[in-house]
């Protein structure tokens, strides 16, 4: 027999999924009744439960209906009843948290994945803005090709060449972004019943990106690709298969892939024929030194389409990415591009352009390394003074963040539900990245030194308790 806490996880599960969206009335006490086939007991006892965590509520004689569910002040009665949900949910209702909160300026933001304001390249992008408005008459604002901005794409395709990737201004599509991209392969080139192969813990498990139609993944362990061919060998009878893995600078782990790594990955894709998404759009934010080639640099056989993108290294907001992949890839993902929306913005692919052309790109990314190096060791101290009988991490060569693993006796829910609640500091916990251990997200990218260092402090407070 279906039991009320049941009947309220499906409830949440149409809410959160958004099939349930804020505003609309739900089914009444009756139907509900009658389709779980329960008494209206059951039923009133689950619409209770919901409307103490936030997720629904009732007007007296019209009906119960779908509340602003990511509001704060039902967030611990939330998360109280979250320990009995499924991962995915958790992680679900966790990211739509996470992405709503992280538009809020009175949080410390101590997990995020982006540059704080004051390392964005303000001079440099106003002065790209400034050379062209000089040129922007000779451009047609009509709708473009699906392509990109040409100059761009001969550009990005001519400094590829010093990672070993020889390609053309053909081999090159503009982007609204690295996800834009995967979704633009997931639409226009994976089949619906691809076998995804991909890493984790990474961020792509709390995008959703691949959970589309019959498609399937297979997590490999981020530290275990050594073992790849052995395990992709477990699904012979498969035939669509592709390979999704960002090799540089993990997000969030902060980890990379070796060369000898990157090569059983290349040669396992060319003895099956699997594509490979190689996601690597924190390559160029090296600390310690230039990370080793790109698995596209040692793709002969065109199975490599490599992503990359700007936003991590200029700023989210420019929202340009590209693919390199062969001219039919191309091809096929500039048509279903132009069916979707048009291209990315002309104007943004210019003033990056502006930015490469011009050094001063490259200028931004040099100080940029060297601000990060300080606040990564920065970080880094507080952890080995605070946290060296709490937790373990991993010191990153670049990128933006570091994954600390707290004892196993610490509640990773409770914490987060705690710190936004009480000291309004927003943390990420490691399950939306498909971590199975006790792990949260840091990132030393973000926040001002002032603010990592109260962060961290609370962390500790609240660990303590536990």
């Amino acid at each position: 027999m279906i039991k009320y806490r049941e009947i309220a996880s499906y409830i949440r599960d149409k809410i959160i999924s958004g099939d349930w969206y804020y505003g609309m009335r739900i089914p009444t006490q009756r139907q509900l009744a009658n389709q779980f086939e329960v008494n209206r007991v059951t039923i009133i006892k689950s619409i209770e439960i919901l409307e103490a965590e936030g997720f629904v509520f009732t007007k007296m004689g019209s009906g119960t209906y779908v509340n602003d569910y990511l509001d704060e002040d039902f967030i611990s009665n939330k998360w109280s009843e979250m320990m009995d949900w499924s991962l995915s949910l958790r992680s679900q209702y966790t990211v739509q948290l996470i992405n709503k909160l992280e538009a809020d300026n009175s949080y410390i933001h101590i997990s995020k994945g982006e540059l704080g304001i004051d390392l964005i390249p303000h001079l440099e992008l106003k002065n790209a803005m400034t050379n062209v408005s000089k040129y922007i008459g000779e451009l047609s604002f009509g709708y473009n090709n699906g392509y990109g901005y040409i100059k761009l794409r001969e550009l990005i395709a001519n400094r590829l060449s010093s990672e070993g990737i020889n390609v053309t201004s053909d081999n090159v599509l503009i982007t609204s972004g690295a996800l834009h991209a995967i979704q633009l392969l997931v639409t226009g080139f994976l089949s619906r019943n691809t076998l995804i192969f991909s890493n984790t813990p990474s961020y792509i498990d709390s995008t959703h990106v691949f959970d589309y139609s019959n498609m399937k993944k297979v997590k490999i362990p981020y530290n275990n690709f050594t073992e790849f061919y052995s395990i992709v060998n477990h699904y012979p009878g498969i035939k669509e298969k592709a390979i999704y893995v960002d090799p540089t600078f993990n997000n969030p782990t902060g980890s990379s892939l070796s060369i000898k790594e990157k090569e059983s990955i290349m040669t396992c894709s060319k003895l099956h024929n699997i594509p490979i998404i190689e996601d690597d759009i924190y390559r160029d934010i090296w600390i310690d030194s230039k990370p080793e080639c790109p698995i596209k640099a040692l793709d002969t056989n065109g199975n490599v389409i490599h992503i990359s993108s700007f936003s991590k290294s200029i700023a989210p907001a420019i929202r340009i990415g590209w693919v390199i992949a062969s001219e039919k890839i191309i091809e096929q993902l500039a048509d279903i591009r132009m069916q979707i929306d048009y291209g990315s913005s002309i104007l943004s692919q210019m003033v990056v352009y502006e930015l490469l052309k011009n050094g001063d790109y490259d200028n931004h990314t040099n100080r940029l390394r060297k601000i990060l190096k300080d606040k990564r060791d920065y970080m880094l101290n507080i952890l080995d003074k605070e946290f060296s009988t709490l937790a373990q991490w991993n010191v990153p060569e670049g990128g933006f963040f570091i994954w600390l693993t707290l004892e196993k006796d610490i509640n990773i829910k409770r914490l987060f539900s705690e710190l936004i609640n009480k000291e309004k500091i927003l943390l990420n916990p490691g399950f939306i990245y498909g971590s199975e251990d006790n792990t949260v997200r840091l990132s030393y990218a973000f926040e001002s030194k002032e603010n990592i260092n109260y962060s961290l402090k609370k962390i500790k407070q609240y660990v303590m308790k536990s």
